[in-house]
């Protein structure tokens, strides 16, 4: 019974999401002049009928991926190739309709189009271009009018050759945006179905987490977020690190590299892939050279942008708007001491986790499946404790959760589709939230972390006295 009510509630949830795209510009669609070529019907319907919809939507989406998992624990399977090309067509879908739950496409397109104009996008904010009458830029949304470019120079190239092809017109540079986060969504999927291996368990606890989980589809594809793209490169540096060969390790560290350079907070669990490459034969060479790849593309990324690209992300974490987790004023006062605040409770949280994981460094990489087990504990530790909290912000934490069979961390997954959902709700409509709604997310996350902790805690074997002795991760087989 509960399979049957998986996929309803899924089916229920993205077509919820797509009338509230295709009825047009709402409190949950933003304006951006004309629509063509997106596909619409310029209804405009009201706050209460979009809060409606997308709160049924988020709400559907948790209670769909939770009973498939349910399911999925029971013996009941799903078609793993069905699931995959169920999210694929409705990437596609999504990627036809106009953006919804927040404004932050429009503002990729006029950073794109700064670029385009030959100016520098960590210099320029989105008002220096509307002031000069440019089409795009006179689009802008309210929202981070006098605020740079935050983002990687990898993400900034991608937003430019959208802005080159699409012209002087917004509709069509998000357009592009949208089809290039279809793209990186669609090629996670697959990432993570090869990863998952033969089993057909993991296979579908990835598309569940993943490829068919509507709150991912309507962050990364439905919303375009740009964190999508860092996602892909840090699930394809884990897919190269299997590779025994001393290229993969390269690739894999290539690739890592190209998340950070999508966006910065990608740093660590991206730091991390190291000692991935680390667990394979070899491990001297394989480790060398991922670090070599990861600073040569992210390094010389940050290089090659230029010292504004510091100085704007670094004006972004003084922005206290958008805090979502409680931090003393007279911390967020002062950069350096709030730096060493985050830092503290980054290091706290990773090392709880690695410790609770009950494997000694000495000993974790010659386990099977624990090879990106540094990875997920970097991107938990400095994930959850960073005071901006946004549902979409999970994409890093749940395709390493996917593919991460070992005990405690299979079983987190139901805690985190309970924040994505309560995260979505607490954040839609998306354009225009009520202010209750930050005060309320701001405790409610806080309240789900100390939750975290304790089911992390309770949830978790002690160390084994004579771990298990396991062929390397590199040997494990791969799907085809």
């Amino acid at each position: 019974m509960a399979r049957p009510l998986s996929l309803i509630a899924l089916v229920a949830s993205v077509a919820a999401m797509c009338a509230t795209m295709l009825l047009g510009t709402s409190d949950a669609v933003p304006a951006f002049g004309p629509t063509g070529p997106f596909l619409t019907l310029h209804v405009s319907p009201s706050h209460a009928v979009v809060t409606a919809l997308t709160w049924f939507a988020a709400l559907s989406a948790g209670a769909g991926t939770l009973t498939g998992l349910y399911a999925l624990r029971h013996g009941r399977l799903a078609g793993p190739g069905r699931l995959l090309a169920a999210g694929i067509v409705t990437a596609c879908v999504f990627a036809l309709l106009p953006p919804i739950g927040s404004v932050d496409i429009l503002n990729y397109a006029i950073y794109g189009r700064i670029a385009d104009l030959g100016r520098n996008p960590y210099v320029t904010t989105p008002f220096l271009l509307a002031r000069t009458g440019d089409r795009v830029g006179v689009l802008l949304p309210s929202g981070w009018q006098r605020v740079p470019t935050v983002y990687g120079p990898v993400t900034t190239a991608i937003q430019w050759a959208a802005a080159h092809v699409g012209g002087g017109s917004m509709a069509r540079i998000i357009f592009l945006l949208k089809w290039a986060n279809a793209a990186a969504f669609v090629g996670t999927a697959v990432l993570l179905d090869r990863l998952a291996g033969p089993d057909p368990v993991r296979r579908v606890r990835a598309c569940l987490l993943w490829t068919v989980n509507p709150i991912m589809l309507f962050w990364m594809v439905g919303s375009g977020h740009a964190d999508v793209f860092a996602v892909f490169f840090l699930v394809l540096a884990l897919w190269a690190l299997r590779r025994p060969a001393l290229a993969g390790a390269l690739l894999g560290g290539a690739a890592g590299g190209a998340a950070v350079a999508v966006k910065a907070s990608f740093l660590f669990p991206a730091a991390a892939l190291v000692a991935v490459a680390w667990s394979g034969p070899a491990r001297f060479k394989r480790s060398a050279a991922s670090a070599l790849g990861l600073l040569l593309v992210a390094g010389g990324g940050y290089l090659l942008a230029g010292p504004a690209a510091i100085h704007s992300l670094h004006t972004r974490l003084g922005r206290k708007k958008d805090r979502y987790l409680p931090v003393p004023d007279v911390i967020l006062d002062h950069h350096g001491l709030y730096a060493v605040w985050m830092g503290l409770l980054a290091v706290a949280l990773t090392a709880f986790l690695w410790w609770r994981s009950g494997l000694p460094l000495t000993v974790w990489r010659r386990l099977p499946d624990t090879g990106l087990l540094p990875v997920a504990v970097l991107a938990f530790g400095t994930t959850l404790v960073s005071p901006l909290q946004y549902p979409w912000y999970d994409a890093m934490l749940l395709p390493l959760l996917a593919v991460l069979s070992m005990r405690p961390y299979d079983r987190l997954d139901g805690l985190l589709v309970v924040r994505g959902v309560f995260l979505a709700v607490m954040t839609l409509p998306g354009v225009r939230v009520d202010g209750y709604q930050h005060l309320a997310v701001r405790w409610l996350n806080l309240a789900w972390l100390l939750i975290f902790v304790a089911t992390v805690w309770h949830g978790t074997r002690r160390r084994p006295e004579k771990p298990p002795v396991a062929e390397p991760v590199a040997e494990l087989p791969v799907a085809d």
